[in-house]
This record gives structure tokens, sequence and C-alpha cells, in this order.
């Protein structure tokens, strides 16, 4: 069996040998776990930050890892659900092809090899079967995140042989065999297989190295490490005291830190930073390392509040506390300590200051990659609503006249309000906007880039509004509303399950994301408790051996 072969077996609901496990009973609160359906099983491409997250650290953060990547596609809200769903294109694999012998040329170099040749290397020409299964056996174990069967192992090493008889070269022999792990789709993509002993009645859990990967991949955002894999080999995973302390580890290890990076990044949209521009004519303050500094801001803001000091997801939209640099000084018009203008430094917002909350920061404000010379609170709002509320709204119908809105020199329409109130007025448009735009029009005082204002074309901005049956008057007041609502809460659940999963969540979920949320609103809307409770839940392992069963649940 071939690896393309070896992947799509369990895809199609084959199922793979694994161990047995135990059916854990968590109690959290006094209450029980409910039982799921379980989803389809996935099957999910690793992101250009994983591959070379992984590669680096399997072989050294050293290593360059070059080339195109195929670009991510983002799928009811995420890019991990979209990455279930996309393949490696034909130049994709021409550039992984390309990349793999770079990679293991790297490896192999003189200053490295003997890092990770530990048997007596051979006389070069000759080729040395103890010592290429010594490297592959823990090598292709770390790569596939899973130790490579005896058929596997056997095909690798024959292409080891020939290599080094082709080549003359045994340090090229391994080259090879680096190469083929690295373009296999047991690396490119995440395999995970079923453990074939639990099926009940078309439902089962996922074997202990798929558990290990999809445990990592959430609170890491990077493959298993050899003391996850080991736990993984010995069955620690299936027992409930071992796995609550696989997951205490990795919680308190450095990497846990670039993991909530990746699930906010991804959650948030972020991905739209790259190739993000303003038009410079009219931003003058606007550059790329400003955007770069502006999402760095988010992010250190969010692992301040939600990691360091394990606050409540809610206080991200009210709090004052941030970090700035020199460039956000500036834009922002607060005096830069000596720190801040080298480096990155705290600072909280004064009172009467209007910043709180992340929708007044920059990274959320100029994160528009379809206008480089205006606001839109049309796509603000949408923003708010799709990534923060996890509510669908529709696309614009076809051939819609934008020229009013785009207009911002208007004298009759000064304010995007007025040109929005005209423009939505249109029967077409009116139902998509009155969702989007009271929200979107409540950060108006905010410009392109996230500079403070308070008129537009001379005429006082209005950013008074309603939220959920609530008046605000401006943003900071809008914000207070979205983290006391219980819609943002169920928001990052949802997005937060779905994202260590791969998938929408399904029907037969619904009392399990009831009793989740249940759960985040004892343990105070904080992160970790969180992602603890999705981690050793039997709702993280449980999938459906029949596709009946993978039906989309609408979260509202």
């Amino acid at each position: 069996m071939n690896n393309w072969q070896r992947v799509l077996v369990p895809v199609c609901g084959v199922l793979a040998v694994g161990a047995v496990f135990a059916l854990a009973i968590l109690i959290l609160g006094g209450e029980r776990e409910p039982e799921t359906t379980g989803g389809t099983i996935t099957f999910r491409r690793l992101s250009e930050a994983q591959i070379t997250r992984s590669v680096r650290e399997i072989f050294g953060h050293s290593i360059d890892v070059p080339g195109r990547f195929d670009p991510p596609r983002r799928e009811e809200g995420l890019l991990a659900v979209g990455n279930s769903r996309v393949v490696v294109s034909r130049s994709g694999f021409e550039q992984a092809e390309l990349r793999a012998r770079e990679i293991a040329a790297q490896v192999m170099d003189e200053d490295r090899r003997t890092s990770f040749l530990t048997c007596d290397e051979p006389v070069d020409s000759d080729f040395s079967q103890a010592c290429a299964a010594a490297f592959f056996e823990k090598y292709g174990k770390l790569l596939y995140r899973r130790p490579l069967s005896s058929g596997e192992l056997d095909s690798l090493l024959a292409v080891v042989q020939d290599s080094t008889v082709l080549s003359g070269s045994f340090t090229k022999g391994i080259e090879a065999g680096i190469s083929r792990l690295l373009v296999s789709p047991n690396f490119l993509f995440r395999v995970e297989e079923i453990d074939s002993d639990s099926v009940v009645e078309g439902v089962a859990f996922i074997d202990d190295y798929s558990l290990a990967t999809r445990l990592s991949f959430l609170l890491w955002d990077a493959p298993p490490d050899e003391e996850l894999l080991a736990a993984a080999e010995r069955g620690d995973l299936r027992d409930g005291d071992l796995l609550q302390a696989q997951v205490s580890r990795m919680m308190t290890s450095d990497k846990y830190v670039q993991g909530v990076r990746a699930f906010f990044s991804d959650m948030f949209g972020y991905e739209q930073f790259n190739g993000l521009t303003k038009e410079q004519a009219i931003f003058p303050m606007y550059s790329s390392g400003l955007a770069e500094d502006a999402k760095e801001q988010s992010l250190r803001t969010i692992l301040d509040l939600m990691v360091t000091r394990d606050g409540s997801y809610r206080e991200l939209f009210t709090s004052k506390t941030t970090f700035v640099n020199r460039r956000l000084s500036a834009l922002y018009g607060i005096p830069a300590s000596e720190q801040a203008v080298t480096d990155w430094d705290t600072y909280t917002f004064a009172d009467d200051d209007q910043r709180a909350g992340l929708f007044s920061l920059a990274a959320f404000l100029m994160l528009d990659p379809t206008h480089e010379g205006r606001t839109s609170p049309t796509i603000r709002g949408k923003s708010i609503r799709e990534l923060y509320l996890c509510q669908h709204v529709p696309p614009p119908p076809p051939a819609v006249d934008f020229k009013l809105v785009q207009d911002t020199n208007n004298q009759e329409f000064k304010t995007a309000r007025d040109r929005l109130k005209v423009h939505a007025e249109v029967p077409t448009c009116a139902g998509c906007h009155a969702i989007t735009d009271p929200i979107g029009l409540a950060l108006e005082n905010y410009d392109a880039i996230g500079k403070y204002r308070t008129t537009e074309n001379g005429a006082v901005i209005d950013a008074a509004g309603e939220f959920e049956g609530h008046n605000y008057s401006n943003a900071i007041e809008l914000q207070q509303l979205l983290g006391q609502s219980a819609s943002v809460t169920d928001c990052l659940t949802t997005r937060a399950y779905e994202y260590g999963v791969g998938r929408p969540l399904v029907a037969g979920e619904r009392d399990w994301m009831r009793y989740l949320r249940t759960q985040f609103a004892k343990q105070q809307y904080r992160l970790g408790p969180l992602l603890r409770t999705i981690a050793t839940s039997d709702a993280f392992r449980r999938v459906a051996v029949s596709s009946t069963n993978d039906v989309a649940l609408s979260t509202h």
C-alpha cells in the first residue's frame, strides 16, 4: 500500500487498527459531560506556519524553510476548517518537492549531520542499514506524528540504499529519505485514524496518536513532541489523570503561547494582514511596519489578559491596558516611554481616552483589505458579526451601485452614516445593511488606520446605536454591551472547539455545546480552563463512523 492509499483508507471510513479507549466520565462542576454522535474524521492540510514550525522543531530552528505555499482557505469562520477541505495543488506539490530537497540538504550538511546521525557514520560511499533505520525510526515518527509501519520503513530504506548507490554518498541517500518523508501526505496532512476496537453503534474514538496530534495542534499549533508521542505509545492518553497531566505540561510550556496566538489569529482573521495596503496620500502614517505592529499589539494584549493574567474573555472588549511601541504611540497620539521608543511597553489609556477594548485598537480598525482610502462601516460590522459573534452575513447582491457610499467628498452626504442611510434604502441592500451598519457606524470615530477623529468633512460623527435592545452612544459603550453578551462568549466556545476538531459542529453535538458554554461561564470565561475542558473531553476524540451523522449545525 502506497502513502496516498494509506491516507485515503481512513478517510473513506475503513477502520485502522488501534488501541481500546476507556470511556472516561468527566464531571466538571458536578455536571456530567453529555455524549455526542461525533463528526467525520478529519484530513487536514498543514498551514505554512505549521509546516515551518514542524521542520524547525524537529531539525532545528536554524533550518530555512523556502518556497511558496498554497494559499489557505477560510470556511465556516476558520482556516482550521478550510484546511480540512483543501488539497495540495500541482504547483504546490512541485514547491513541496523543491522545499523538501533543500531542507534535507540542510539537515545533512557538514555542520548538522552529526547531530542527527547518532550511529558511527560509515564510509560515505557505503549504505548502512542499521544507521539509516535508527535515523528514520526516530525522525519518521516525529514527521508523521506516529511510528512508521514496517512496510513504510522498508520502502524508505530501499530509497536510501538506491540513492546511496547512485550518488556514491550515504548522506545523499539519507537526504533522499528525508525528502520522501517531507513530501508524503502523512507529513503534509494531519491524517487521523480510528481506533477500530472502540466502535459502538456508528460512533468511535480516534486512536492515541491522532489524539496526541489534535492536542498538540490545539494547544501548541505544532506537532507532538517525543514525550507526548511516548505517552500515546504507552496508552497514557486513555487514562483521565495521565491525560490531565499531559495537558497541564503542555499548557505550562512556552509553546502554549504560540498556540494561543495561532488560535486567535485564525479566529480574528489576521491572515488578511498579508498584503494589506492603504492609500499613502490619504494615510501617510501607514506602512507595512505599522500594520505588523498593530497585529502584534492586539496579540500581545490578548496573551497578556488570557494567558499571563488568566483573565476573562469579556475583558478584551473593555480593557484599557495594552502594549505600544514608537509607531503606535504616534498613531494614538500618546507619549512614547523610553522603552517604547526601541521596543514594546505596557500602556493603560486614561479613563477619558476614547480607547478601550479590541475594537478601538488599530489591528481591528485597519483590517479591511477591500478599502484602501476610507473606512467601511459595513465591513467593520460584518467582521464583528462573523468573527466575534459567529453570525453569517450574506454577500451583497450582484450589480450593486456603490458610487454614493464611495464618494467620501460628497457635500450633501458628508458622513458615512448619511451615505449609508441613502444606500440602504435600496430594497436589495436594506436587509444586510441593517445587520452590519449600526455596529460599524459605532466605530466611525476611528479612521481607516485607527486614528481618532470627531468629524468627517466638517460634520460631527454620530456613533450612537442599539445592540441587543440596549442603546449606546459610542464604540466604548458598544464594547461594554458586547462584553456582556452571551453571543460573544458562545462564539468563542464554538470556534475553540471547531478549531480543535477541524470541522463545524454537527447536530449530535448540541447538548455538548450547551455543556461547554455552561462550563465556560462557571470558569469565569477564562481561556485556559476552556481549552482544558475541550482537550480532556470525550467529545474531542469522538468521531462518527458513518457520514450520516455529519449534519451541519448552526450556532444560532
